[in-house]
């Protein structure tokens, strides 16, 4: 069918002849020879089965078939330069989607007040959380269902790229009423001793609780609630005390009714890693620079 053979090509070179008037400026718009372009419109003949220009003396004269073709070229070609244009703007990283995820639920709060600048940067942008990849955000990285994990290990995998972001230690979120409060001190172990200690969930590995330091202590009981929200909620109303991420805790740190405190023995730094796929667009890399100075 003659729809089948027609190509872009056979429309780009109608277009030209038709635009610039004469086989000679065609030519030279299309980088081309003139028995190289004459060649061409023999060969969009021979695929229509019709003739397209009508010679009149030395010159081509456009009949109706060549009418209809350029009629379709119109609605065509526009469509296409539009496609290319924004293959290229992919390319060129200006018009994606970045999906990002890290180990912990609640450690987004960060992101908004990056989001504005970062969107100044890279308008065409979109910036998306996927929440059910945070249980196993290089599972989803690998499978290319995310751009970019935050995390908080290496890997020698060689399909990846690793971005040091910043050292986090644990602190302890506690009542501003409870006694250990006063003071605003670091605190030691053994002063949970007769503490009800809230966590996420034991034997999970949760960003912000780290199962080692938590065993090591002997609370008086060990509570798990497996929504941050609501262990946030009962430690503000004296029910227990809980351990999480310093970088968790900031978000945490103006609410009425809640202090943060460090331990003095230390609870060990945790090293978080911006983990992306080798070879990341230019706005992916903008957008791990921006974190990376967002939470330093």
């Amino acid at each position: 069918m003659f729809i089948d053979m027609l190509t872009l090509q056979h429309l780009y070179i109608i277009e030209k002849v038709i635009s610039e008037g004469t086989l000679t400026r065609a030519s030279e718009k299309l980088n081309l020879s003139q028995s190289a372009l004459s060649h061409q419109i023999r060969e969009l003949e021979a695929v229509a089965g019709l003739r397209i220009f009508d010679r009149v003396g030395k010159k081509l004269v456009i009949n109706e078939a060549g009418k209809r073709i350029v009629a379709g070229a119109e609605k065509i070609l526009p469509i296409v330069r539009q496609l290319e244009a924004e293959l290229q703007e992919m390319k060129a990283g200006k018009f994606e989607t970045i999906r990002i995820s890290t180990e912990c639920y609640t450690c987004y709060h960060w992101l908004p007040r990056l989001l504005k600048e970062f969107n100044d940067d890279f308008p065409n942008v979109n910036v998306q959380i996927v929440a059910e990849a945070t249980s196993r955000p290089m599972s989803y990285l690998e499978a290319g269902q995310l751009e970019l994990a935050i995390v908080s290990a290496e890997s020698a995998n060689p399909k990846f790229t690793y971005q040091p972001l910043f050292s986090d230690e644990l602190v302890l979120l506690i009542s501003s009423d409870h006694p250990l409060a006063v003071g605003n001190k670091p605190i030691d172990v053994a002063d949970l001793a007769t503490e009800t200690l809230i966590v996420y969930q034991v034997g999970r590995k949760d960003d912000y609780i780290n199962q080692d330091f938590v065993s090591s202590i002997a609370a008086k009981k060990i509570m798990e609630i497996p929504l941050t929200e609501a262990i946030v909620e009962m430690v503000k109303f004296g029910i227990g005390v809980t351990i999480m991420t310093n970088w968790a805790a900031r978000q945490y740190e103006n609410v009425p009714g809640l202090s943060r405190l460090n331990f003095s023995n230390g609870s060990g730094n945790r090293n978080w890693f911006a983990c992306t796929r080798s070879n990341p667009s230019e706005s992916l890399t903008g957008l791990v620079h921006k974190i990376k100075s967002a939470l330093i």
